[in-house]
């Protein structure tokens, strides 16, 4: 996986380029083998009977040892760390349903959920235990007044103060787990749902997240579309 720095925490981005269009939008017994005894004595024996000095050797035998306080207290303690790790699990997902559309071009976007610490190699992670890599569910479902694209780069996460955007090159292994990368979504494609990974290299509980689009110019035309931004939080999991 290459390890080069992606477009990340690149601030807010220059005037895009938006085309006019009047085209509306297209639209997962134990089968206990009872040993039959040959014995017919034993068969035959009254239930009252008193165990034979072998049936009480097993008896004996089967009963079980007491814990000793130092077994007793090590079988707690890991039970207490496993449910701490559980706490942190890896690829745990958070429901979002956050849903803004963007007043100039009639785009609505939907941050549908977010999936939190997820395992990856991204270059900022290294010897870095304050951070986390999230992917970002979005869906676009893109107006039908102009062309272009959404990008995945419109998406941000509060990092440390900074706004981190997409960290292109986890996509591999965003991928490599099953999930849908979202990287351009057209609008003459129509609706488009997928995950943006983001990298934060100070977690928090609650992440703030933002989704900015930024002005753009409408190709052939003396015009241009204000930019737009909205907020969304991805909620402890």
């Amino acid at each position: 996986m290459s390890k080069g720095k992606p477009m990340n925490r690149t601030g807010r981005h220059s005037a895009r380029i938006l085309t006019q269009t009047s085209a509306l939008a297209f639209a997962a017994v134990l089968a206990l083998s009872a040993c039959g005894s040959n014995d017919t004595a034993a068969d035959e024996a009254p239930e009252d009977a008193a165990p034979s000095q072998s049936q009480g050797e097993a008896l004996e035998a089967e009963e079980p040892a007491e814990k000793t306080t130092d077994e007793t207290a090590a079988e707690t303690t890991e039970t207490d760390e496993a449910e701490g790790m559980s706490d942190k699990a890896e690829g745990t997902e958070v429901e979002i349903g956050t849903e803004f559309t963007d007043e100039e071009t009639g785009d609505v976007i939907t941050i549908v959920s977010a999936v939190r610490n997820n395992p990856t190699e991204y270059y900022e992670a290294a010897d870095n235990p304050d951070g986390e890599m999230v992917y970002i569910e979005v869906k676009v479902e893109p107006g039908d007044s102009y062309g272009g694209t959404i990008s995945a780069s419109d998406f941000y996460l509060d990092s440390a103060g900074e706004e981190a955007n997409y960290a292109s090159s986890a996509k591999d292994e965003l991928k490599d787990a099953g999930f849908e990368y979202f990287d351009l979504a057209p609008r003459r494609d129509g609706e488009h749902t997928g995950y943006v990974p983001i990298y934060v290299s100070e977690t928090a509980d609650v992440l703030k997240g933002t989704y900015l689009r930024p002005e753009a110019k409408v190709l052939g035309e003396d015009k241009k579309v204000p930019e737009f931004s909205s907020e969304f939080e991805v909620p402890a999991t």
